[in-house]
């Protein structure tokens, strides 16, 4: 069993632990051993909210078969038996993430030998940092520098800008040339960070972190004073 996917994970139990930004896309890779030729392979799906008369499992898909009336958003690519792999491939994929969708979803098959995979989905607020995350090089004419860390809770939540913070290396902000300035939009919120007068100890990680690690993301600065 395999999944795709482009946020934090970590597997407990047999079940794969998967965080996903709101309005983002998922996938699920489910990978089966032989199957008898009229086995099915079905998604189903159990909401974290749960219902007034107890958990109930919903129906996504049997093999390419839609169960499920979000035609848009939930889509299965079945690929049936795959000579190289000799398994079963089933690849279910969320589009425009949604609280509503954070649950338990499942591939299994109709065999009684069958192992079931389980995947827990998670959801959070999505951030982004401006004018952009990953890495930034700077040559000595390119100071002062503006960053710029978004974040954008679900709907009807609203954000407490005092909970949004930027980090240097692993420690808050509190230099005198650096400032930060929070604005809050409803359940938007912007952190600015700007750096006067760049130097080479400037160089490192930047890493802007919301309610205590409930989102994150990095940027990384490369300075010198050659220019390389």
């Amino acid at each position: 069993m395999l999944f795709l996917l482009s946020q934090g994970t970590s597997c407990t139990s047999n079940i794969w632990n998967v965080n996903q930004e709101i309005d983002s896309t998922v996938s699920f890779r489910c990978e089966i051993d032989e199957l008898y030729p009229n086995a099915v392979i079905t998604w189903v799906y159990r909401p974290k909210v749960h219902k007034t008369h107890g958990v109930k499992w919903l129906p996504l898909y049997a093999n390419a078969r839609r169960l499920t009336q979000n035609a848009e958003r939930y889509i299965v690519d079945y690929s049936g038996y795959n000579e190289q792999t000799k398994k079963y491939l089933s690849i279910l994929t969320i589009h425009q993430l949604r609280l509503s969708d954070e649950g338990l979803y499942m591939c299994k098959s109709n065999q009684y030998q069958s192992i079931a995979s389980l995947f827990n989905l998670t959801i959070s607020p999505s951030m982004k940092i401006l004018p952009n995350d990953g890495l930034i090089q700077l040559d000595p004419i390119q100071r002062p520098i503006n960053l710029s860390c978004i974040v954008r809770e679900f709907p009807m939540h609203t954000v407490d800008p005092l909970r949004l913070k930027w980090y240097h290396n692993d420690r808050e902000i509190h230099s005198s040339h650096m400032t930060v300035k929070p604005i809050k939009h409803g359940n938007h919120a912007t952190l600015y960070l700007h750096i006067r007068h760049l130097a080479l100890n400037d160089s490192g990680l930047f890493k802007c972190v919301y309610d205590d690690g409930k989102a994150s993301k990095t940027v990384q600065i490369l300075y010198t004073s050659s220019g390389k």
